[in-house]
């Protein structure tokens, strides 16, 4: 017995000798990182590199702060609008292609190219169509004789035109998962509906959204991930203005860290943000295994509805053989 032990307790050191390297890498470009991170969250840590321990004392700050306070609100909104936004507008397209005959392949290449662009090249060009005087936003307004819109100078109009450059670069994402979703359903569960007479709409609901629910979780975890750190898009177009009306979480500890010289309360900010990200991330988590188990089950019936098929099929072919031979 002690020889299988043994070679078993070489197998296990082994196997831990191989993960090493990579727990190492990751223990030292992101572990480290973020431990320093919130270290420096709880100190008054200067640009100069003065610094003492506070405690809570940042984080106490920021939550007494309007200034943060209005920042993580349009974080949360940009992150909920937009991602909402790209994934109708995602799902729409992805639809639109599936069901086209022709020209698929230079529909999807024409589809992914906003996505292409660095955020930096989107939020100056962006700028520049909504820009007041120049911009041919401006001008369409003026050819079809609606008033002009301070796309710049007010909260609403600023926050739109960073929710449109946001969706327009992003819902490509949306529309490649949902799209190779789509094609990778089994399409027994959809033909026996239309066979039933079901609708357009009942064909969307109540058989293509349950079926896609895993790729649409999958899909709105990782761009939810990324819209809570919009920062270059909300920097080029608005600087965070007017004010701080448009500002992000990422946005207002940039500022108050490199141009304030406070690295301490722009470590807790962006801590704070880590923390709220962290929550949605396992709620979204959560959800995504719920729809995993539900796509299962769905899986299960449309392979259950496949069997039935065929053993029609198989009774219909032997009814007529059975009967002449008897």
């Amino acid at each position: 017995m002690a020889a299988p032990q043994s070679r078993a307790a070489g197998g296990q050191w082994h196997k831990h000798l191989l993960l090493s390297p990579p727990l190492a890498f990751f223990a030292a470009f992101a572990l480290f990182p973020l431990g320093f991170t919130i270290y420096v969250s709880l100190s008054n840590w200067s640009i100069t590199g003065e610094h003492r321990f506070i405690g809570f004392g940042n984080y106490a700050t920021i939550l007494a702060s309007d200034t943060f306070r209005q920042s993580f609100l349009n974080t949360v909104i940009f992150a909920v609008v937009t991602v909402l936004l790209q994934y109708v507008l995602g799902l729409t397209l992805a639809l639109l292609v599936y069901r086209s005959t022709r020209g698929q392949s230079a529909l999807r290449l024409l589809l992914l190219v906003p996505m292409m662009f660095t955020p930096v090249v989107v939020g100056f060009v962006w700028k520049t169509m909504f820009d007041p005087s120049y911009g041919p936003i401006s001008w369409l307004f003026d050819l079809v004789g609606l008033p002009q819109v301070p796309w710049f100078s007010e909260q609403l109009p600023a926050m739109t035109a960073i929710v449109i450059a946001d969706v327009w670069q992003w819902t490509p994402f949306m529309f490649l998962i949902l799209f190779a979703a789509l094609r990778s359903l089994p399409t027994a569960p959809l033909e026996a509906a239309m066979v039933d007479g079901a609708s357009g709409r009942r064909l969307l609901f109540d058989h293509l959204l349950p079926m896609l629910l895993p790729a649409s979780m999958t899909a709105i975890l990782l761009r939810s991930i990324e819209a809570f750190k919009l920062f270059d898009v909300v920097y080029l177009m608005t600087g965070g203005g007017p004010g701080v009306k448009t500002s992000t979480v990422t946005l207002s500890a940039y500022f108050t860290g490199l141009r304030s010289g406070d690295l301490g309360t722009a470590a807790a900010m962006t801590t704070m943000l880590l923390i709220v990200v962290l929550i949605a991330t396992l709620v979204l988590l959560r959800l995504l295994i719920w729809a995993g188990r539900r796509r299962s089950r769905t899986d299960d019936a449309a392979l259950q509805v496949e069997r039935d098929d065929v053993a029609d099929l198989t009774d219909t072919v032997d009814s007529p053989v059975t009967t002449e031979v008897r």
